[in-house]
């Protein structure tokens, strides 16, 4: 007979993975407030930052999708008792992924230029923003192949049931990250290097480094998976490649929605640029407390299903969409509060600032429409519904975001077009899989 997973194996994942979550997203916000106090130039050089991390993020995140498949599969054989199956098949995704970062980071290396100057719409009367981009970036890169098989290994973590160590690496990389920021930036004792926005750059760098040597040993120590990988391959790698797939097509869809807000903005010019960069990095804040939930929900999914216990999984979504719009409801609570200052801390220039108060709201908003697309897009994912989630990123960002931002552009609207985009985009996902979840798991709950 089903049961109700109980709240406390539900936090125990979850409280963890929202840890992990924020680490990236404060690496982030702490990154651009350090710029954003260095001097005259600062709004160019956030600016620029901006640019280079969504550039560099979406690099990651669609490589990085390998690690919703392996989540996924790992998740189902820890449901099935037969973990010992997929013994030889994490070495061999970690070692493709390093490879796939080598190789795409070298590429994006060497071609960075024309990709700002052609998807960001970078001109030559805005060469000062392109060199600094161009600068971070190519520091920035060097850390691809690190960050993808990190993320590859929290994969592994989450579909093992354990997000402690997902959060012990995630908060090392961070403090690691931020103390090197302080330093290489404004320096410590009569130790002044006043690197500027390369220092940022190497920082995260060497925090990727950290967490990497960090996950590899919890991996070798903690679980029955061995680093280096077998050359005969494992009879689920071809699964692997076919959802990662999947995910990968999914991830250039959704990027769709990012390529679009930021030509935009860049179009908007350099205020706009850094206001845009403030609001991204708070809404991947927040959304990060939610998907704590939506990850245990993945976590718990998969392992639902390898005990095809279809009850129990919709007695899940249930229970995390009712969690997750109460973090909705208090993050949002605090950002309200928080309005009449909050782009003060992040810029020191009015113009940003102003900028940022106009679009700040829909990002209030914005979490209770997050709360159930987030805690869905978690659990489709743990049943390996690739395919499906592939299908609505591309209906929402080519159908829904590109006409909405395009159509609020023509009126003027610039910020609010870009962020009412992402609202309504991200409203299309959520009721897309709400209507599937209902029509093809509710009826299996019986």
């Amino acid at each position: 007979m089903s049961k109700r997973i109980p709240f406390s194996e539900i936090k125990r994942l979850a409280i963890p993975a929202i840890f992990a979550g924020i680490a990236e997203p404060i690496i982030g916000l702490v990154d651009i407030g350090v710029i954003g106090n260095t001097g005259e130039a600062s709004d160019v050089d956030q600016g620029a930052v901006g640019l280079a991390v969504s550039f560099y993020a979406i690099l990651l995140w669609s490589l990085a999708q390998i690690r919703t498949s392996i989540s996924s599969i790992v998740s189902r054989y820890v449901g099935a008792n037969d973990i010992k199956s997929i013994k030889t098949l994490i070495p061999q995704t970690i070692a493709f992924g390093a490879l796939l970062g080598i190789v795409l980071g070298a590429l994006a290396f060497i071609f960075s230029e024309d990709v700002f100057k052609g998807f960001y719409g970078l001109e030559e009367h805005q060469w000062k923003l392109l060199e600094r981009t161009q600068v971070y970036f190519r520091i920035r890169i060097i850390g691809l192949p690190i960050s993808l098989v990190v993320y590859i290994v929290f994969g592994v973590f989450r579909g093992y049931q354990n997000t402690v160590w997902i959060m012990k690496a995630s908060l090392l990389g961070a403090f690691v990250n931020i103390v090197l920021d302080y330093v290489l930036v404004f320096g410590i004792g009569d130790f002044k290097p006043n690197l500027g926005m390369e220092g940022v750059a190497i920082a995260s760098v060497v925090a990727q480094a950290v967490m990497l040597i960090t996950v590899l040993y919890f991996l070798k120590k903690n679980t029955v998976f061995s680093i280096l990988p077998s050359f005969k391959l494992n009879p689920q790698f071809k699964l692997m490649l076919k959802m990662s797939s999947n995910m990968l097509l999914r991830t250039l869809a959704l990027n769709v929605a990012f390529f679009l807000a930021n030509y935009y903005v860049a179009d908007y010019g350099k205020d706009y640029v850094a206001a845009h960069t403030i609001l991204y990095n708070l809404w991947v804040f927040s959304f990060f407390f939610i998907d704590g939930f939506s990850n245990a929900a993945n976590a718990l999914s998969g392992k639902l299903l390898g005990k095809n216990d279809f009850i129990g999984l919709k007695l899940l979504l249930k229970d995390v969409v009712r969690y997750n719009l109460i973090v909705a409801g208090i993050l949002a609570g605090i950002f309200l509060l928080g309005y009449p200052f909050m782009g003060e801390i992040f810029s020191n220039k009015a113009n940003v600032v102003n900028h940022f108060n106009e679009a700040f709201w829909l990002i209030i908003i914005a979490q209770f429409i997050n709360s159930v697309t987030f805690t869905y897009d978690g659990v489709f994912k743990g049943l390996g519904e690739t395919a499906y989630l592939r299908n609505t990123l591309f209906i929402a960002s080519f159908l829904v975001f590109a006409p909405v931002v395009f159509s609020l552009d023509l009126l003027g609207l610039k910020m609010i077009a870009v962020w009412s985009a992402f609202l309504a985009w991200n409203f299309y996902r959520g009721a897309s899989l709400v209507y599937k979840f209902k029509t093809k798991y509710s009826p299996l709950a019986k």
